[in-house]
């Protein structure tokens, strides 16, 4: 009930934030990958050439993203934010009428760029940056907006496909953003102004000055040892979907089971993200952080020791957890140990890293698979990898028990 009268009371900005994450996903792997048969069939591409013109534009969103996300710190989130639906649009136009490989590039790095990285960016660093002691759980409930879209848009797709061909759905998806989505979140950000003025009122009172450069994020001894933990989930979660149907074959599972376990990713990742909200709203971020690895590494020693049909399910729900998990605890955490005023920096720097290990993971769990490892010795190795990350973060944690920002 309370989570309600929280969402009611603040129903337009977490409008606004979950509008984004929404948004968001005309630029994910899961949705682009929806329409990779016939973009392979239109451009004659095989698997891996595709698979090489979708990583080289994710790297350079990635490396994009390092600028245009601090840029949430300086500009007007209203024009931010229109800049950046204005982008998407040209970009799903751009997908609609690319003759070229080189125009299909374009295309992608658009979509990853503006859909992907700054939309998911946007949401986060908004509520992190105008919530304080509620900063958990409204980022919880805007990051329900990818769940809702995994659950949603395949199906949609599929309708909108039965009568137009692929080129005219991103044509009219190109409308869709300008004439509705766009409109829609500058309305819902109706009287923002009054709410920035309040905010930088209240930094100026806290002392937090415009001083804090990139070098000095990076080089901070808490945000290097928090990291590799951040990038565990996206790294590890991304190389074993990619492959997914290469992992059924040597488990001995039908793509059937496979789908049908789905349900139980969305399902964990929408009650982690909730509760950990509420979690962090309660008790700061630094007491759940030395926990919110341990369901993946669980995850990946089920994949690694039972080929049962239900540790499918059951891997999938405890990614599922800690990829719900990670958003949220993550911006709070970067919130209380940097103050507000540079999130866009910071995340800037941690959203690049992590559309890099996105775009690297496919590439190095396939090098495995070809070179003869065995699904259970790379899940194994990925367990290891993801335990040693876990173990690091739990120092930087203690200091943020220790010292917390309102």
């Amino acid at each position: 009930m309370e989570t309600f009268q929280f969402f009611y009371k603040n129903r337009r900005f977490l409008g606004f934030g979950l509008a984004c994450t929404l948004a968001s996903n005309f630029g994910q792997t899961f949705f682009i990958a929806l329409f990779g048969d016939h973009i392979r069939t239109t451009f004659n591409l095989g698997h891996a050439e595709f698979g090489g013109v979708y990583s080289s534009a994710t790297l350079i969103s990635a490396v994009i993203i390092l600028w245009a996300g601090r840029l949430i710190d300086r500009v007007d989130l209203r024009l931010y934010t229109a800049l950046i639906f204005i982008g998407l649009a040209l970009s799903a136009g751009t997908m609609a009428f690319a003759q070229t490989l080189m125009g299909l590039g374009a295309a992608l790095v658009g979509l990853r760029l503006f859909g992907q990285g700054l939309l998911r960016h946007t949401a986060v660093v908004s509520q992190a940056r105008y919530f304080s002691k509620t900063r958990g759980r409204a980022m919880s409930l805007v990051s329900l907006g990818f769940p809702i879209a995994e659950a949603t848009f395949p199906a949609l797709l599929l309708m909108v496909l039965a009568f137009m061909n692929w080129r005219e759905a991103w044509g009219w998806m190109s409308v869709y953003i300008l004439l509705f989505h766009l409109p829609l979140v500058l309305w819902l950000l109706k009287g923002h102004g009054e709410r920035h003025k309040a905010l930088e009122e209240k930094l100026a009172r806290e002392g937090q000055t415009d001083t804090l450069s990139s070098r000095t994020i990076a080089t901070d001894w808490r945000f290097q040892m928090i990291v590799p933990a951040s990038l565990m989930g996206p790294f590890m979660m991304t190389g074993l979907f990619f492959h997914q149907l290469a992992i059924a074959e040597a488990k001995g599972w039908s793509f059937e089971l496979i789908a049908a376990s789905f349900p139980a990713f969305a399902a964990a990742t929408v009650i982690s993200s909730l509760a950990t909200g509420n979690l962090v709203d309660r008790f700061g971020p630094g007491r759940i952080l030395p926990f919110f690895v341990w369901p993946q590494v669980a995850a990946l020693m089920v994949l690694a020791s039972t080929s049962h049909p239900l540790s499918v399910p059951l891997y999938l729900a405890l990614g599922g957890l800690t990829t719900g998990a990670s958003t949220v605890l993550l911006s709070a955490s970067w919130a209380e140990t940097f103050g507000v005023r540079h999130l866009g920096k910071i995340r800037s720097l941690t959203s690049s890293l992590a559309v890099m290990s996105t775009a690297v993971s496919p590439l190095w769990a396939g090098w495995l698979l070809d070179n003869g490892w065995a699904v259970e010795s790379i899940a194994i190795g990925a367990a290891m990898i993801t335990t040693s990350t876990g173990l690091l973060v739990m120092i930087p944690a203690r200091a943020l028990r220790k010292s917390r920002l309102p």
